[in-house]
């Protein structure tokens, strides 16, 4: 089961299944290396969310995690 990225609470674990919208957005993404497939954790939820992915801390704002559908680990 998929959910937005936003749903997720501090301390959950993911991988990424697909990135809704347009070039823009999976560039940027693809960029701080965060596509389908890639495993991150929630840091924080609040506010902008913060996410873990591959030991570095990324900072992700409310529109991005709208976009981003993954799937929770267990």
């Amino acid at each position: 089961m998929t959910v937005a990225l936003k749903d997720l609470s501090e301390g959950q674990a993911a991988v990424v299944r697909s990135i809704e919208g347009g070039g823009g957005s999976h560039q940027r993404l693809a960029d701080m290396g965060v596509f389908a497939g890639t495993r991150l954790k929630v840091v924080r939820g609040r506010g902008p969310m913060i996410v873990e992915v591959r030991g570095h801390r990324l900072v992700l704002g409310h529109g991005m995690v709208r976009k981003i559908q993954v799937e929770p680990d267990g």
